[in-house]
């Protein structure tokens, strides 16, 4: 009996250790004001890396409030496609830079911020820190940055009015080198 107790003890403990956290994902944005979509799709399935003047491989993801929004509805507006993650030192140092130009292009400009392989919840405790009110994006499975070829963090693509691509940075951005990305968008 004392022996049937012990393999029912070490059973339960062993199904408790094997249940994974529950995940929640903010309904609205936090405190910060991020604008944190839980959910992407890759719409373009091309192959290989997208060169500059190319078109941007299109992708979709979902706002806090339901609004699902394609990058190829931010024709007419620059775009600043980010990928990034929380565990990236120069992606975090480069996201108060990213954060300053949305805000002085006062409309004039997109950014996105793609995160590569995380959950939601770990996006949301990041932005609870560093206060981000462009959107980023949860892509845990990384089929758009797999689309886009990143194989290291962080990259930025600088998308025209038009839709295709100027340019692709790897690397962190510093002020001066993201304001005159910016510029060639004009």
């Amino acid at each position: 009996m004392k022996r049937l107790m012990v393999i029912a003890l070490i059973a339960v403990t062993l199904v408790a250790c094997g249940r994974q956290p529950a995940i929640t994902t903010p309904a609205v944005p936090p405190a910060g004001g991020a604008l944190i979509a839980t959910e992407s799709r890759l719409i373009d399935q091309g192959h290989g890396a997208p060169a500059s003047g190319a078109p941007a491989p299109d992708f979709s993801y979902t706002l806090p409030d339901g609004t699902t929004v394609r990058l190829s509805d931010l024709r007419g507006t620059p775009v600043v496609l980010n990928f990034w993650a929380t565990w990236c030192l120069p992606c975090v140092e480069e996201m108060p830079i990213l954060q300053a130009a949305y805000v002085a292009a006062e409309g004039k400009l997109a950014v996105l911020g793609v995160n590569r392989n995380e959950l939601p919840a770990a996006i949301a405790r990041f932005t609870a820190t560093t206060p981000v009110t462009f959107p980023l994006i949860a892509n845990i499975g990384g089929d758009i940055g797999d689309r886009y070829a990143v194989n290291s963090l962080p990259v930025t693509f600088f998308i025209r009015r038009d839709g295709t691509i100027s340019t692709r940075h790897i690397g962190a951005l510093n002020e001066r080198a993201l304001a005159e990305q910016i510029e060639a968008l004009e």
